[in-house]
């Protein structure tokens, strides 16, 4: 059986159970426990509209893409999430009628399972070629049952920033002459997705340095080779440059991310250590087992956790895979929150660093380890898409 045909057979299998899990979670949420703020439960039972019980996964983000992909940035702070998710929710919303906005987000729900799931394709085949077989097939599965996997699930934009970021790491593997271009391109799309994507620069920068101007016994490889492998850098701070022309040109203010940012989502750089300081500050100041403590708690441990395992398990990865999951890491920690719960929406930005995953198929090789992410993963994204479906916010 050929790679890619083993690589559509493994993500197969970790795709189905994984939203069979997330499916069965959710909708015992919903027929048992009343939502959030309310004694009342959501009207979705056998029978009912499938609308209605589709709408249970149509909160926070996955609404605000929704709306943007119904309306565009009529919502000034809309502008904050950049364009590629929402134009392709458009796109997806006016296959499926695009009369109501119900469509887009049904668009965005359907686009983020796809998505996820040729995301597991590249991981299996990057993996397997990397390392090999059956730690990929551990890393599927692994990420699959993250405790915030459920956001590859819903309409956010987590799967396709992850589908591209391996699609550039595999390019970048194989280094024939237009991959780097081809790698280049993706690393465009992927900061229209997330403005973190223009950090795929870093890995791009490394991998070309190693293989042509590292000197080397083997080969001299021509002045041409090694500019073809760096100019296609240029495409990722080119996705951000012409995003600002986009505002410019149709708000008159190219610079209305950070403006939102600052004013409207509380998020502004601040150094490394002050979100972890404030979120332990709530911890001391506000009751044990209230909302905003566990809250607190769990975006500090979720946090800290893929911090704590690139530090430990640095030394059993490629150059390129630590540094570019390091930078992931800095450059979401440097803009938290500035509210009671800082560190919220971290551990859902972490799992971008697909690297993390990585070192724990390597320690999974360990039948204790892997029995224990296991229980607790699963337990963790249970409870997160309980809390998700009943309107709590997880991340």
């Amino acid at each position: 059986m050929s790679l890619f045909k083993l690589s559509l057979k493994e993500a197969s299998w970790a795709f189905l159970l994984s939203r069979c899990l997330i499916l069965v979670a959710g909708y015992v949420a919903v027929i048992f426990i009343p939502q959030a703020g309310s004694a009342g439960f959501f009207p979705c039972e056998f029978g009912l509209s499938t609308h209605s019980c589709l709408l249970v996964w149509n909160h926070w983000d996955a609404s605000a893409y929704a709306r943007i992909g119904y309306q565009g940035y009529a919502f000034g702070p809309d502008v904050a999430f950049f364009p590629l998710w929402p134009l392709l929710v458009h796109i997806g919303g006016l296959l499926l009628g695009g009369a109501y906005p119900m469509s887009y987000f049904l668009a965005g729900l359907f686009l983020a399972n796809i998505c996820f799931f040729f995301t597991l394709v590249l991981f299996y085949y990057l993996l397997a070629e990397e390392f090999e077989s059956s730690l990929a097939k551990r890393a599927l599965f692994y990420l699959s049952f993250y405790p915030y996997a459920l956001f590859f699930f819903v309409g956010y934009s987590e799967a396709l920033f992850v589908l591209l970021c391996l699609g550039v790491f595999l390019l970048l593997r194989r280094g024939r002459t237009l991959d780097w271009w081809f790698a280049g391109g993706l690393g465009f799309l992927a900061t229209l997705t997330r403005s973190m994507g223009v950090l795929l620069a870093i890995p791009f920068l490394i991998v070309s340095i190693q293989r042509f101007w590292v000197p080397s016994q083997y080969h001299q490889s021509s002045l041409w080779k090694k500019l073809n492998a760096l100019f296609p850098l240029v495409l990722l701070p080119v996705a951000v440059v012409l995003y600002m022309v986009y505002l410019g040109y149709t708000k008159g203010n190219p610079f209305l991310v950070q403006f939102y940012e600052w004013n409207y989502w509380h998020r502004h750089f601040v150094l490394l250590w002050h979100p972890f300081i404030a979120a332990l500050k709530t911890l001391f100041k506000v009751p044990i087992f209230s909302l905003v403590f566990l809250k607190n708690g769990l975006d500090l441990t979720f946090t800290i956790l893929p911090v704590g395992v690139l530090i430990l398990g640095w030394k059993r990865l490629p150059l390129h895979y630590n540094v570019f999951a390091a930078a992931l890491i800095l450059f979401s920690l440097s803009f938290p929150l500035d509210s009671t719960t800082p560190l919220a929406s971290q551990p859902r930005y972490m799992m971008s660093a697909f690297p993390v995953i990585i070192i724990f198929a390597l320690w999974g090789k360990h039948t204790r380890f892997d029995q224990l992410y296991t229980v607790v993963a699963i337990t963790f994204m249970v409870l997160n898409t309980l809390l998700f479906v009943l309107h709590y916010w997880v991340a």
